[in-house]
């Protein structure tokens, strides 16, 4: 059973408070069909009660947030309506002492308003953290129910050096990240959370990084970085900082750039066997893996139907299921790299 950790740090910078993602990636409405899409229109259903739950918590919490905005409109309506009376009532009175009468309704028009946004800010944010428990807590125990010492704290952040010491990004000025799930592979104690990374610009802050980021050791001793990139569609996000290194294999799925002259005795046939199964489409859009020593960082671009929490629509769980298959691909990555 995933064990969920409470802390009351409120973790900031991967969506906004809606769930909305951060920012959308570019569109090219030319590019050719990806024969490895995955249809998500299609029909589904839950092959997991964790998954079931999920939809469960949505409807509760949409159904939530309707009544809420019902509310809204009501208290909405009723100020603006004090409002225009006091403001007529004004109007009409030329005593002063009248006068002071409208300008206290004015009051607590304005006082009903901010006092009503404030509870309902309130209220929404707690809600809000209720629901992202309940739906990491059940994407957790489907993603890593056959992992082990599977803990994890849906508010913990990374530090930004556990992000930047992958070296694959330059120019990073904003690291946001949540869903911090620590579990084991072969005894080997891997780190994963949900994570956005960007940069400034003089317009605008830019994506560099969406997706889920893995921290996993590894055995190999070399000074020389190893970058494997496994490109994906013109929503891609490729590592940014690679141009001080040799393109040593370039095919149309796979690039690896090294200055390691012997990197094939790292990424051997069977690694690189593992790393072709990941297969990068509408849902995995790409994945940067950078080996150093003794470290191996998996930048894995998820798209928004994997990243971004289901609210209006019913939960899709087709992101899920290719995000599973992802997971099993990577621990056997994870253990060939510590042969």
């Amino acid at each position: 059973m995933f064990k969920q950790q409470e802390t009351k740090n409120k973790n900031e910078g991967f969506v906004d408070e809606k769930g909305q993602a951060l920012e959308d990636k570019p569109v090219n409405a030319k590019e050719a069909i990806n024969p490895d899409d995955i249809n998500l229109k299609a029909d589904f259903k839950y092959d997991d009660s964790s998954l079931e739950d999920i939809e469960t918590g949505r409807l509760a919490f949409f159904k939530t947030v309707k009544k809420e905005n019902i509310f809204k409109w009501i208290v909405a309506a009723l100020s603006i309506g004090l409002l225009i009376f006091a403001f007529a009532y004004l109007m009409q009175q030329d005593a002063q002492a009248l006068k002071v009468t409208g300008y206290c309704m004015i009051g607590v028009s304005i006082l009903i308003i901010v006092v009503y946004y404030l509870i309902a800010k309130k209220f929404n944010n707690k809600k809000m953290n209720i629901y992202l428990k309940r739906y990491y807590g059940d994407i957790n125990a489907y993603i890593f129910k056959d992992f082990k010492d599977v803990h994890g704290d849906i508010n913990g952040k990374i530090e930004n050096n556990e992000f930047n010491n992958s070296l694959l990004y330059k120019n990073v000025s904003t690291i946001g990240s949540r869903n911090i799930v620590n579990f084991k592979v072969n005894n080997l104690d891997c780190k994963m959370c949900d994570c956005a990374a960007q940069m400034s610009t003089i317009k605008k802050l830019e994506p560099l990084f969406i997706g889920k980021y893995l921290i996993a050791p590894n055995t190999y001793d070399g000074d020389q970085q190893i970058v494997i990139y496994l490109t994906g569609n013109s929503r891609a996000l490729p590592p940014n900082n690679v141009d001080h290194l040799t393109k040593v294999v370039n095919t149309r799925k796979m690039i690896i750039y090294t200055e390691n002259k012997k990197y094939e005795s790292v990424v051997n046939a069977k690694a690189r066997q593992a790393i072709s199964e990941l297969v990068t489409n509408n849902v995995l859009v790409d994945v940067s893996i950078s080996i150093t020593k003794g470290k191996t960082y998996f930048c894995l671009g998820y798209d928004d139907c994997l990243m971004v929490l289901p609210l209006q629509e019913k939960f899709n769980p087709l992101p899920v299921y290719k995000f599973k298959k992802d997971m099993e691909i990577i621990a056997n990555l994870i253990t060939l790299l510590n042969k």
